[in-house]
């Protein structure tokens, strides 16, 4: 028997060889990759770190596939607790004095602590809450709901309330002695419907939000008459409580984004005094308007790009004395006084634009050291309470944003916690190569090129360019910090496994390289900057391993939007394009939303309507001839779903080939798995189709 069996094996066993090497070919031909969607949808990102008052643990919230929870991390042994349960939308984390965590699910304020096992919700507050704060001093807490200011006693169990107007007060904050609190205020929203019969039919209707200025006001927990700083038809924002509770420092910013101010009001004076103002002829980055006070309370922290570049600067609170703290051509951000005033931490991308550390500005001496080493991006510096460490977000070619904690004395840092699934291992992933190329007017681009996990110099392969969204942003060595470009950061990652080349690239008009790099497209929307796109794909027609006949590209927002403006300009060039929520008529954008962004960019309709025109895809669809998919979701807020609404209309109506997924309820940056599983899977599908030479796929429809 046992004879007979052996020779039962000899003879099958070239057979086993046979399907063995039929079964890898299989997988080659079908380009089975090791990196699997799944494991991309299992990465987690976390955002909102917060330092509790005694400095042993830190609170943020993880996202995984949409839902987002409060997680707790202990400093001393690194051990994480969640403390929500996933019941719905999350707000931020906040500490109290006493070491209690505060946060709002589904409009129920809950609060926990190390005595509790899970969350209390406190019931008697009503489920309509739309934000809070704790008193620094007493057992109460100030938010607001309906529109209204509300104080909570945890000794009476009562609730009080602090403002009764027609307007909606929100973004509460007590003063540091805990008589006071300083809110925003505004009108109620107009709301807007609009139905389009010949579009839609009339049962469906587009829903635009218009929101009129705000206003910055200060009450007395006392009640009584509200004190408003410096009220005008401009927009006040980001008030910001001297540490004594003397003052307010307040930032003005006019609705064209061309001048920025800043207040500062001496409460019991009732006096207002500009003390910084600056303007432009373009516009103000939008995410420098924030100061910061010093611990002393005599001089205000924030950033600027007065020369060209965003530095940190300090100003003392008479207005008469500015100081540059940083100089040269690199960016910094996110600056943060250390407790005792002596010190400022912050992010910049000293000595490589790709990528982000930490600095340390030590205030007496003038003295600049870096304190991060890692490659990638080391992000957002916050203290500890007592000074003594710093927390920060780092992410690499090899790690999604993660929490690390700095030992301010010996520089020694600690990882926290790992949102990436350990099912993805190192050698999955495949770093980037830095690079410029030369656009169409000679300006150097930056880019970044993505090579196949088994690269082969000899093959030729379909490539994919990938054009970012929000006109200012950045790509970044590795994983980027934000969930809404993370996510397809790892679905390239993944597209390397598949024998796809990937060039991401940063057009004019993004930050990180300086201001009049992202003052390149002003006036200029959908011109120079989709040179830029165009540019990398004749870039890539150049190498020998691309396939000039298999080039595509895809964008999400702003990106999507230069996508179709490149296939309108160049429909020779790419052979597949995705248009993920773009803009396809800025005159429909500046209505809804409108707002600062297209203001300081394009000015308005009536000051420039060629320039709208030219400027819009929705105007020249006829000359769209390359194959076309495209993904929105119903729920946009930035892009709504109407500009693609007009889109579709216009490509039946010019007899033009597309596809097109719609997916009821979801935001402008898909939220759920559910979403992504289904994107990927098409656009995968999509490129496959259209770049790649053989037109067969195994099991299309199973992933």
């Amino acid at each position: 028997m046992k004879e007979k069996g052996f020779n039962n094996y000899v003879y099958k066993f070239p057979v086993f060889i046979i399907i063995f090497i039929l079964l890898n070919w299989i997988n080659i031909e079908s380009g089975e990759a090791a990196l699997k969607t799944s494991q991309i949808l299992q990465v987690k990102y976390l955002f909102n770190p917060v330092w509790s008052p005694e400095g042993d643990k830190i609170a943020f919230i993880w996202d995984e596939g949409g839902i987002k929870d409060i997680w707790v991390v202990s400093i001393s042994d690194k051990k994480i607790k969640k403390i929500s349960e996933s019941k719905g939308n999350i707000g931020l984390p906040v500490w109290s004095k006493d070491g209690s965590l505060f946060f709002i699910q589904e409009g129920s304020l809950y609060f926990w602590n190390v005595s509790l096992e899970k969350p209390v919700v406190l019931k008697n507050l009503g489920n309509r809450i739309f934000d809070f704060d704790p008193s620094p001093k007493e057992k109460t807490i100030v938010f607001s709901k309906d529109g209204d200011l509300w104080l909570h006693s945890f000794e009476k169990n009562i609730n009080s309330r602090l403002t009764s107007t027609c307007e909606l007060e929100f973004s509460p904050k007590f003063s540091p002695t805990g008589d006071r609190v300083v809110f925003t205020s505004t009108p109620s929203p107009e709301q807007i419907q609009q139905i389009y019969p010949d579009l839609a039919g009339p049962k469906i209707a587009f829903l635009s939000t218009k929101y009129p200025t705000s206003d910055v006001g200060v009450i007395s927990i006392d009640g009584g008459e509200v004190v408003w700083v410096k009220k005008s038809e401009e927009d006040e924002l980001n008030p910001r409580w001297s540490p004594d509770g003397r003052m307010l420092a307040v930032e003005r910013r006019t609705k064209d984004c061309r001048k920025r101010e800043i207040w500062v009001r001496t409460i019991s004076e009732r006096e207002d005094r500009m003390i910084y103002e600056e303007s432009t002829d373009k516009w103000i980055y939008e995410l420098s308007n924030e100061s910061y006070w010093s611990p002393k309370g005599d001089a205000l922290a924030f950033i600027s790009d007065k020369d060209g570049w965003y530095h940190l600067y300090t100003l003392t609170i008479n207005g008469k004395n500015l100081s540059q703290l940083t100089r040269g051509e690199y960016e910094v951000s996110y600056p943060a006084w250390s407790p005792d005033g002596k010190m400022i931490a912050f992010t910049s991308n000293e000595g490589s634009l790709i990528e982000r550390n930490i600095w340390i500005k030590h205030v007496p001496d003038g003295k600049i050291e870096k304190v991060t080493f890692m490659a990638g991006t080391n992000m957002m510096p916050l203290w500890s309470p007592r000074g003594e460490k710093i927390a920060f977000l780092h992410s690499s070619p090899y790690s999604v944003l993660d929490l690390w904690v700095l030992n301010v004395l010996d520089r020694k840092a600690i990882q926290l916690t790992s949102g990436m699934p350990e099912s993805i291992r190192k050698e999955d992933l495949i770093p980037p190569e830095f690079f410029y190329y030369q656009s169409k007017d000679g300006l150097e681009i930056p880019a970044f090129l993505f090579k196949p996990i088994n690269f082969d110099e000899k093959k030729k392969y379909p490539a994919v360019i990938w054009v970012h969204g929000d006109g200012i942003l950045q790509n970044r060595l590795g994983w980027h910090p934000s969930k809404n470009y993370g996510v397809y950061y790892g679905f390239h990652q993944y597209l390397l496994h598949k024998d796809y080349v990937a060039l991401s690239l940063d057009y004019r008009g993004s930050i990180g390289y300086g201001r009049d790099f992202m003052h390149g497209h002003y006036k200029d929307l959908g011109e120079k900057d989709c040179d830029d796109v165009i540019a990398g794909a004749e870039y890539l027609q150049t190498l020998d391993f691309i396939d000039p006949e298999s080039i595509g590209v895809w964008g999400l927002s702003y990106g999507g939007y230069l996508t179709l403006q490149a296939i309108i300009r160049r429909p020779d060039l790419f052979k597949a394009a995705i248009n993920v929520a773009g803009v396809t008529d800025w005159l429909d954008w500046y209505n809804d939303p409108g707002g600062w962004w297209i203001q300081g960019r394009m000015g308005t309709p009536d000051e420039n309507r060629e320039l709208y025109h030219k400027s819009s895809p929705i105007n020249f669809v006829e000359k769209i001839a390359t194959p076309l998919l495209i993904l929105h979701g119903t729920a946009d807020f930035n892009v709504p779903f109407y500009e693609s609404i007009r889109l579709i209309d216009s490509l039946v109506k010019k007899n033009k080939k597309f596809e097109l997924m719609i997916y009821p309820g979801e935001d402008h940056y898909f939220i759920w798995n559910s979403t992504w599983e289904d994107v990927f899977q098409r656009v995968e599908n999509f490129f496959d189709r259209h770049l790649k030479k053989r037109k067969y796929k195994f099991l299309d429809n199973e992933k």
